[in-house]
């Protein structure tokens, strides 16, 4: 294992970000909920707009990789 392989198991394209998220049967909301952000950053993180922190990124490659369903937070009124 070279030196950087640890920083880039923890980077995700947004193509990456959007195979996860269709692996785990995810939407930009839902996602967006789960990981607790807005839809707005999730569509952000889509279009390459904003990095996919580290600890997210984790967290979709862990359950993607072991085949886990996320249970996602209901929408609330005011949630944005």
């Amino acid at each position: 294992m070279s030196t950087n392989d640890w920083q880039t198991e923890r980077m995700m394209s947004p193509k990456a970000y959007e195979r996860a998220m269709e692996q785990l049967g995810l939407n930009q909301a839902q996602a967006g909920r789960w990981l607790g952000v807005s839809e707005r950053t999730s569509r952000r993180y889509v279009a390459g707009e904003a990095e996919i922190p580290p600890a997210q990124v984790l967290l979709l490659r862990t359950y993607a990789d072991l085949g886990l369903t996320p249970r996602v937070p209901p929408w609330k009124p005011g949630d944005n």
